[in-house]
């Protein structure tokens, strides 16, 4: 019997100068606010790796597990949603949190993991064919093969 496909990640990079948008909810909620939006973006890509569905119930979980009272929570994320570090959009419309940019970070993850990626979801423009996108990924890999074969 074949292994379930890993559905999120084992990690996501964090860029060590972050955007003019983390700054502000830095500057409004000082460290605890970086740190529920890190804590968000580790949910999200944790568990389906491009989004994560949220309600009020996800809420009260989330914040009992990272020690934030919900009021708190709900403030940071209502202003990172303003500042569209999460998709406004997809937020009022299905009850997750995503964006652009946790999209692509996912797809480079999974080297061209745009198949996973629920259509009525996507953010990112796909490649014309989802085959080309397959062959890029085989080519990927025997790319590194070549290479470890080379330095031998």
């Amino acid at each position: 019997m074949a292994r379930p496909i890993k559905e999120g990640l084992d990690y996501f990079p964090l860029n060590v100068v972050l955007n003019s948008k983390f700054e502000i909810i830095e500057a409004r909620f000082g460290i605890k606010g970086f740190a529920v939006i890190v804590k968000l973006f580790q949910h999200i890509y944790g568990t389906k790796g491009y989004y994560c569905e949220w309600d009020e119930d996800v809420l009260f979980v989330f914040a009992k597990r990272i020690g934030v009272g919900a009021n708190s929570v709900s403030e940071i994320l209502d202003t990172a949603i303003k500042k569209g570090i999460f998709d406004e959009e997809m937020y009022k419309k299905y009850s997750i949190l995503t964006s652009e940019g946790i999209q692509q970070r996912y797809v480079e993850a999974k080297r061209g993991g745009y198949e996973r990626i629920c259509k009525k979801y996507l953010l990112i423009s796909v490649p014309d064919s989802f085959e080309n996108v397959y062959i890029k990924g085989e080519n990927v890999n025997i790319s590194e093969e070549n290479v470890y074969i080379f330095t031998q």
